[in-house]
């Protein structure tokens, strides 16, 4: 028996019908070409000025495309697939009644997938349930969306928890998280080097001003992934991120040696590198260096 993460604020949202493939790709990020029974992709949707919406996993199951996203997306989400939708020939469900959602962090890849493949993206389809591989960076974790406690040959033990420490143990900062989300553009997220965002499929929607910050070297702000020099209690929300002995940036999210800072490029003095010294006014910070993460 598996032991699996329940987690039940990941809605799933259900795109069919002839025209699903063709709308979806006219306005999410990524590309849906690179979607298929063994292939699933991180995708998310923009405002047409360029602020990020949502963001979610894809994969074509059964006769449609199954989207997996956060509760606090899940109205942005709805509203904006049913606002381009015009006379498209698609049909717009949420289903998560029908479902459970979970996560397993860096399992035997072999025990669901039956082989050792560890492709980012990589499905498998058993039945009424499907699982695949983190898309955005390796050896994250597999996810899975089941009707029956279980894929493949393998029972699973539900366990409540959004795995949150694992996620930031890995230097990511989930949208969700995230205050304000209004001050944001998806690629100071880092979302392009989590591959959210295809550079080569063309329009969608918020793409000018998107493709233009990556073509021109014009994203204004990053969020860094930090890690405490000294952990201990104290809420550093909102704290100034010195570089330089030159205040940067600030605090936006914390749990507990966890940190992530909100870093204006412009006001460094030189180009981020993993050997950049930040720190609070306290004390050292150190980046949460990650393959991922390309400065």
């Amino acid at each position: 028996m598996l032991k699996a993460y329940l987690n039940k604020d990941i809605k799933i949202i259900k795109v069919s019908g002839d025209d699903a493939k063709d709308y979806l790709n006219n306005i999410i990020t990524n590309n849906i070409e690179q979607t298929n029974t063994e292939n699933s992709i991180y995708s998310c949707l923009l405002a047409p000025q360029g602020k990020f919406l949502a963001d979610f996993f894809v994969t074509n199951f059964e006769d449609g495309y199954f989207l997996l996203v956060h509760s606090k997306f899940l109205e942005n989400l709805i509203k904006g697939l049913n606002f381009y939708k015009l006379r498209s020939k698609i049909i717009i469900e949420d289903i998560s009644h029908l479902y459970k959602y979970c996560f397993i962090p860096n399992p035997e890849i072999d025990t669901i997938f039956e082989t050792n493949i560890s492709n980012l993206g990589c499905t498998v389809i058993h039945n009424s349930s499907y699982a695949f591989i983190d898309p955005r960076i390796a050896n994250l974790g597999v996810h899975i969306v089941t009707k029956d406690n279980s894929i493949g040959k393998s029972e699973l033990e539900l366990v409540e928890s959004d795995c949150l420490e694992h996620f930031l143990s890995h230097g990511l900062l989930s949208m969700y998280l995230i205050e304000d989300l209004s001050k944001f553009y998806p690629l100071e997220n880092n979302l392009h080097m989590l591959n959210a965002v295809d550079f080569k499929k063309g329009c969608y929607v918020g793409q000018e001003l998107t493709a233009r910050m990556k073509l021109r070297n014009k994203i204004p702000r990053t969020i860094l992934p930090f890690i405490l020099d000294l952990k201990n209690d104290e809420s550093h929300i909102k704290n100034e991120v010195l570089e330089n002995n030159k205040v940067v940036g600030e605090i936006i999210f914390q749990k507990d040696e966890y940190l992530f800072g909100h870093i204006t490029f412009r006001k460094l003095s030189k180009d981020i590198s993993f050997d950049t010294q930040f720190s609070l006014k306290d004390q050292k910070l150190k980046i949460n260096q990650q393959d991922w993460l390309n400065f």
